[in-house]
């Protein structure tokens, strides 16, 4: 086996697709510290810059003094907090759902709730570029995999029209992690209607970036007049807690029925102990900062479009109107060296490369942040100018 295992490694480093970690020793703003340099943060998903608000600071201190550094037990046996109930509670709310989950990531949200609504008598419809957590959870469920080609809803109707299982679910992004792009949620609520499905909606990089509350892409939609409140009845919806909202972990959102069925039968779940009662304690105190303070999005969204408008050659740039904003360059070798030139001249932007991404589009994805001042942005889009030419 080992010697299978080093023969593999040895492939992955000869094809450049061999990954390292970067060892962050310090942080400051839009700033982190590697190999005792200071860089500007590009690679981060804290777009609002949440992780490091002193008010949801302070609210896990007090909630880490008032419960303890750990849960103890998993959330059927002795795990399940007061601040655990009472996020779900607000969660819900917040999103206009009867009732929330909270999970312990976005991963095992989307394998745990996934799993326990399919079986093996179930269809999935799922778009060819989702996360691969949605993939997995497919996978594990044991139901018939249908993938329909990224953000053709033509092509769903086909597949969907003429299947004849009964039970049937619809999965996509709210918003694709590697193109920024989101996904017409009213069209394939429509779909959903006409065929008799549901839908399961991971809106990780949607939620607090999208609608005007920054209650992700269901409000977003709304704002529009393009979704209803009654959709919910037919929508699962997961956010996680990880990336605008600061801290970590993962809320399910939905029906109260299917919700209560997550708890009796998802397997991550139930064999899993709670997230520390902090955790939680710190994302209702970020949640209600995101509702509460629109200045945060209005100044990422600026940002955003000072960033779109200084890159000069547009033909890199994706349609993504969100904080994810790939420059697509293809060719990997190229991709590789861009980000190892940026590296050397102060600023953190990964490249994304297969299987991440499919063959030949490798890209640099670059993560805009409310942190962000317009001469950061300023001068890593200049920099990227200078070295796209070259």
């Amino acid at each position: 086996m080992f010697d299978e295992i080093n023969d593999e490694l040895d492939q992955l480093k000869n094809s450049q697709l061999f990954r390292l970690r970067n060892n962050i020793q310090d942080i400051n703003k839009a700033r982190v510290l590697i190999d005792g340099k200071w860089l500007l943060n590009f690679a981060s998903n804290d777009y609002l810059g949440i992780s490091q608000n002193k008010i949801v600071q302070s609210s896990i201190i007090s909630s880490l003094k008032k419960y303890g550094n750990g849960s103890g037990a998993s959330h059927l046996i002795s795990g399940h907090f007061g601040s655990h109930n009472n996020l779900e509670i607000e969660a819900a709310k917040m999103t206009g759902f009867e009732r929330g989950l909270f999970y312990s990531t976005g991963y095992m949200a989307n394998i745990g709730a996934v799993g326990s609504l399919c079986n093996r008598n179930s269809a999935i419809f799922s778009d060819k570029l989702n996360h691969a957590s949605l993939n997995e959870a497919a996978i594990l469920s044991r139901a018939k995999l249908i993938r329909y080609n990224h953000l053709d809803l033509n092509h769903l109707e086909k597949l969907i029209k003429g299947n004849l299982i009964k039970r049937k679910l619809i999965v996509t992004d709210g918003v694709f992690s590697m193109d920024g792009d989101i996904a017409d949620i009213p069209g394939i609520v429509y779909l959903c209607e006409k065929y008799d499905a549901t839908l399961y909606v991971d809106d990780a990089h949607g939620y607090g970036i999208l609608g005007s509350s920054g209650q992700g892409i269901l409000e977003y939609y709304e704002d529009e007049g393009l979704l209803s409140n009654e959709s919910r009845n037919r929508i699962t919806y997961m956010f996680t807690l990880g990336k605008s909202i600061g801290v970590s972990g993962a809320i399910l959102c939905a029906k109260k029925e299917v919700i209560e069925y997550c708890i009796q039968k998802s397997k991550p779940y139930i064999y899993t102990t709670a997230a520390p009662p902090y955790i939680a304690s710190g994302a209702i105190t970020s949640m209600n900062i995101i509702k509460k303070d629109m200045k945060l999005r209005e100044r990422l969204k600026s940002l955003i479009e000072l960033f779109r408008l200084e890159i000069f050659k547009k033909s890199t740039l994706t349609s993504s109107k969100t904080a994810i904003q790939p420059i697509v360059i293809n060719d990997l070798e190229r991709a590789i060296s861009i980000s190892s030139q940026l590296l050397e001249l102060g600023f953190l932007v990964p490249v994304i490369r297969p299987p991440t991404v499919p063959a030949g589009t490798s890209r640099l994805r670059v993560s805009i942040s409310a942190l962000h001042t317009k001469k950061d942005i300023k001068k890593l889009a200049s920099t990227i100018n200078y070295l796209l030419i070259q």
